[in-house]
């Protein structure tokens, strides 16, 4: 059982870099909200662990993963894994940088993305972008970088900043499951659009990407209702 009291005072500090902060700042959450707290007792502190997160891995696995299934994502992604990591299942860009389309598609990415990782990969090494120090700057400034990777769109680099980086207040109103989710929230017959979701998302700051796993999670319970 989670014990937290309501207040309307968030604490805003720092990224989430541990599993103390992610409490931390999940209990802020649930503290200044009242629906939060619900979804938030239901299911428990969010399975986030951006701490853990390699950012080149984890970009070139987003790339990977865009429009496919999680399993044929998982088993696309390993391969790629086995073939350019180092002994600690981390990617190393150097290897994809020199690598062929054709050794990626090999993998089983498509040719597009085949290319989008090896640009990736030749922007690291070339020191174009520094996906370490990402981390230093402001969501903004870090997302209208990464959105100079040719592949790396928004929604991507939203994602990216979440669950690689740990920002706390990132909001993917393009993202189709916060959509439903806030639609859920306001019981509405259709999606809501983007200004609804972000004016109804303001009372989640600062923790609005904490919020998101939690829209998440009731999209899910929802659709396992109805199956």
């Amino acid at each position: 059982m989670l014990n937290f009291h309501l207040s309307r005072k968030p604490r805003d500090v720092g990224l989430i870099t541990s599993p103390g902060k992610l409490k931390s700042f999940t209990m802020a959450l649930a503290a200044q909200n009242t629906e939060m707290a619900q979804l938030i007792q239901l299911h428990g502190i969010a399975d986030m662990q951006p701490w853990k997160a390699e950012p080149f891995t984890k970009l070139i696995g987003s790339i990977a993963s865009q429009q496919l299934s999680i399993k044929a994502a998982h088993t696309i992604f390993s391969r790629v894994l086995k073939r350019f990591s180092d002994n600690q299942n981390t990617l190393v860009p150097e290897k994809i940088a020199q690598a062929r389309t054709e050794d990626l598609r090999a993998c089983g990415l498509s040719n597009a993305k085949s290319r989008y990782c090896i640009g990736i990969a030749n922007a690291v090494v070339d020191s174009d972008i520094n996906l370490n120090t990402l981390n230093k700057k402001s969501a903004d400034d870090a997302l209208n970088e990464l959105i100079l990777l040719k592949g790396v769109g928004k929604w991507t680099a939203e994602m990216f900043l979440i669950f690689a980086i740990g920002h706390k207040d990132i909001f993917a109103v393009d993202d189709l499951g916060l959509q439903k989710g806030v639609q859920f929230l306001l019981q509405r017959d259709s999606l809501p659009d983007k200004k609804i979701m972000l004016g109804y998302a303001e009372q989640w700051q600062p923790y609005r990407s904490i919020a998101s796993w939690y829209l998440w999670r009731l999209v899910e319970s929802n659709n396992n209702k109805d199956i």
